[in-house]
């Protein structure tokens, strides 16, 4: 089974620019109880008017009912709003209440549909559903399910191929740690998540706001954006690796450079990484070995 909801187009932009795409809350302004969709499911964001189209999917992993308090202080950010103002105004748009005592909507119940490994799409590979054979009214405010043939799941560019070491020279290497807007960044992120299970490789550290996915040869094109040239890392070690003080060798094994003088970070020195379960989406060796040239161990 997958569903489809409208989806707002301000929350799916703040949660795409942030980076967070697990354990979000796909809110709702009153309890809708979802209860149709089972967990791991997809669930697709119809962008609202005037775009009308698909921009991504979350994968289904429960539903509750909560006040705005209780959403913020659970979910922050992960809520699509940049505080707990911006959620309460954003409440009270939809119930067409303006009043300016907030007491009432802190306290009053709102739908929580929480999903994890989030692809949040750039705008060229957002999907018209009338390519796909799904109907979809534009008078459906809430959620529709299908029992069909996910058509959208065969277009999303999973790629088998092994990946391979792009060509470049050291001034295009350069230029590409240059690069802040990366095409495809949204989707790689949720397949590398989804990949290392929503956790440090590193320190087993499942925090969202934290991990970031990484890649291992930098940046050049959308080629990068293989699963086996990513890390999930904590803000922290991933700092350290594209500084290299961290080096992961071909066997995976850790080497922390004695330029750091924490014991906290050498006691990881000599550890293992944790692999992904799918054996394909383990690190390229190739491109482990092309970090260990910058690492710092004189």
């Amino acid at each position: 089974m997958f569903a489809i909801s409208p989806t707002d187009l301000n929350w799916f932009t703040l949660l795409k620019n942030q980076n967070l795409n697990s354990k979000i809350n796909l809110w709702t302004p009153t309890p809708w109880n979802v209860t149709r969709l089972p967990e791991g499911d997809r669930l697709y964001f119809m962008l609202k008017s005037p775009i009308r189209k698909i921009g991504g999917f979350g994968e289904f992993i429960e539903y509750k009912n909560m006040s705005i308090n209780e959403a913020w202080n659970k979910f922050g950010f992960r809520n699509g709003c940049s505080s707990k103002q911006e959620l309460v105004d954003r409440l009270n748009k939809y119930k067409g209440k303006h009043s300016k005592d907030d007491r009432s909507v802190l306290n009053s119940e709102i739908g929580c549909i929480i999903l994890n490994n989030a692809e949040f799409w750039d705008e060229e590979d957002f999907k018209d559903l009338e390519n796909y054979n799904i109907n979809f009214s534009r008078y459906i405010v809430k959620i529709k399910y299908f029992e069909q043939l996910d058509t959208l799941s065969n277009d999303l560019n999973y790629s088998t191929k092994k990946f391979e070491l792009i060509p470049t020279s050291t001034e295009k290497l350069k230029k590409a740690r240059l690069i802040t807007e990366r095409r495809g960044s949204g989707v790689f992120r949720a397949r590398i998540t989804r990949a290392y299970s929503n956790q440090c490789c590193i320190s087993g550290d499942k925090t969202v706001e934290l991990l970031e996915a990484a890649h291992i040869q930098p940046y050049l094109n959308n080629d990068s954006n293989h699963v086996s040239n990513g890390l999930l890392l904590r803000v922290d070690f991933h700092r350290m690796y594209d500084n290299g003080l961290i080096y992961i060798d071909q066997n995976f094994l850790i080497h922390v450079s004695p330029e750091v003088k924490s014991n906290y970070y050498q006691s990881f020195h000599g550890k293992k990484i944790s692999l992904p379960n799918t054996e394909s989406f383990a690190p390229s060796k190739e491109a482990l070995l092309t970090k260990k040239f910058e690492y710092r161990n004189e």
